[in-house]
C-alpha cells in the first residue's frame, strides 16, 4: 500500500479516492470497522471512511487513533487526512490524533479547494469570497463553523500548536515549527506550488487537506 487516506464521511472518501483511481492507482474505499486488517489490503491507495463527521471531538480523536496506530505498525508509510472543504467536522481533534499517533513532528495542512472557490488567505478560510463563518456553513443548524481563521478552529479542539503560513514558492524551505502547519492557497497554482515544496526533499509522511489538494497528490 502506497498511501492510507482517512475521511470523515463516505462522500469525502469517494471524493479523495477518485483522484487516484482516475490516474491509474488501484484504489479501494472502505468504511472503518474494528476488525479491519491493513496487511490484508493490496490496493495502492486505501481510503477509510471513519464516519467521524458528527461524533464528539474525543470520540473522533479515538477513532483516528484506532485507525492510524495499527496502520503504522503494519508498515503503512504515508497517511493523508482528508478534511471537509468548508471546515465542518472535528478537524482539530482528528489532525492532532494523526500527528500524535504517527510520532511525526509536523503535519502540513492545505484546507483550500480553489477549484470550487474555497480558498485560504492570510490564514482565513473563504467560501465564494466571504469568510466561512459568514457563509451558509456558518449558520448551519446542525454543525455551524464557528471560526474562519483556521488555526483558531484547530485550537478549539486540541492543544497541538497550529501555525499559519503563506503559499510556499519555488526554492522556499518548509517551515520547521512542530505542530500543524496551515498553508494559504488562493488558486490551484498555489496548492501545486506548496505541494511541490513539500515534496522537494522526499515524500512527507503526513499530509492533510480536502479533495482540492488530494487531486494533486497522484502527480506529486
Amino acid at each position: 500500500m502506497k498511501l492510507l487516506m482517512i475521511a470523515d464521511d463516505f462522500t469525502g472518501a469517494l471524493d479523495a479516492g477518485v483522484q487516484f483511481a482516475k490516474k491509474g492507482f488501484s484504489t479501494k474505499v472502505l468504511v472503518y470497522s474494528k476488525d479491519m486488517s491493513f496487511q490484508a489490503e493490496d490496493a495502492d491507495v486505501l481510503v477509510v471512511d471513519a464516519e467521524t463527521r458528527h461524533k464528539k471531538p474525543l470520540e473522533a480523536y479515538l477513532t483516528i487513533f484506532r485507525i492510524v496506530k495499527p496502520a503504522a505498525e503494519s508498515g503503512v508509510k504515508y497517511l493523508f487526512k482528508k478534511t471537509d472543504s468548508a471546515l465542518r467536522g472535528n478537524i482539530g481533534a482528528e489532525l492532532s490524533a494523526l500527528l500524535k499517533t504517527s510520532g511525526e513532528r509536523r503535519l502540513p495542512f492545505l484546507p483550500a479547494f480553489p477549484q470550487i472557490d474555497r480558498v485560504t488567505r492570510d490564514g482565513v478560510h473563504y467560501i465564494s469570497g466571504v469568510p466561512v463563518t459568514e457563509s451558509p456553513f456558518g449558520i448551519d443548524p446542525f454543525e455551524p463553523v464557528r471560526h474562519a481563521r483556521v488555526t483558531e478552529l484547530i485550537g478549539e479542539q486540541t492543544d497541538v500548536p497550529a501555525y499559519s503560513f503563506p503559499t510556499l514558492k519555488e526554492g522556499e524551505a518548509v517551515p520547521e515549527q512542530e505542530g500543524i502547519l496551515v498553508f494559504d492557497a488562493g488558486s490551484l497554482d498555489d496548492l501545486a506550488s506548496t505541494g511541490r515544496a513539500l515534496f522537494r526533499n522526499g515524500k512527507p509522511r503526513l499530509m492533510a487537506g480536502c479533495a482540492g489538494f488530494a487531486a494533486l497528490l497522484p502527480d506529486l
